[in-house]
């Protein structure tokens, strides 16, 4: 029976995590996992009932019961709150921004940790997020964590949410990754930090085929026989 590990992909946003997870998962038909669409997904609910996102016991209150419709494969992660599928709505620029003040609270995050270990109990995952590889995974086969210059980043964040506000300027897409950057870094709960197992690459100058490169390479020295065919998991609760 082949190998089925877990892979965590982690680093700050506009390192490449998504893109390179994504590839990663369709080429070893591993299942992908997002855990930054599920904060997006409570920061997006919570915002839709006007809670406020400071608040631990509101939306402790949400969580608590709360099974929106979830399914996966090596081509995406999707999420349904009533019947709509809503994973388009998740990376407007307002609900990534919310995603992370909803990201530094313990229930939100317990919430987040429980759903993803629940997907990955049978291995065969490419996880990416920001505290995988240390605080979800941490036995994890494999773990990366990619970074980049703090420009080119925010040209790659501009770049994506320029499809939702083309009146966003560089400086200020900057600004909004350094002041995420430090929240993630220094928050209580399971601080963004590079996990002491983790191959670091620096994704300024390469192009998301040669970070993939550099992944394969590892992950086969470590699960040598990953790949095969397509799974597809499908947790449609709510």
């Amino acid at each position: 029976m082949q190998p089925r590990g877990i892979i965590t992909i982690d680093g700050p946003a506009g390192s490449g995590k998504s893109t390179v997870a994504k590839l990663l998962a369709a080429i070893l038909g591993y299942l992908y996992l997002d855990s930054g669409a599920l904060y997006r997904l409570v920061a997006w609910q919570a915002t839709r009932l006007r809670l406020d996102l400071a608040e631990a016991r509101a939306l402790s209150a949400l969580l608590e019961g709360w099974q929106p419709a979830m399914a996966s494969d090596p081509q995406g992660f999707h999420l349904w709150v009533d019947g709509q599928e809503v994973t388009p709505l998740l990376r407007e620029p307002e609900v990534s921004q919310a995603s992370s003040r909803v990201a530094v609270l313990p229930p939100v995050r317990g919430w987040v940790t429980e759903r993803l270990r629940v997907w990955a109990q049978n291995g065969g995952v490419v996880a990416e997020g920001r505290d995988l590889g240390t605080v979800v995974f941490p036995q994890a086969e494999v773990k990366f964590y990619l970074d980049a210059a703090l420009e080119t980043r925010a040209a790659r964040r501009r770049r994506e949410w320029q499809k939702e506000d083309a009146s966003l300027s560089p400086e200020k897409v900057a600004q909004e990754l350094a002041d995420r950057d430090r929240r993630d870094a220094t928050r209580a709960e399971a601080p963004m930090r590079v996990a002491a197992e983790a191959l670091v690459i620096d994704t300024t100058d390469l192009n998301p085929q040669e970070v993939v490169q550099q992944c394969l390479a590892r992950i086969r020295e470590v699960l040598p026989e990953a790949g095969g065919p397509e799974r597809k998991l499908e947790m449609k609760t709510g």
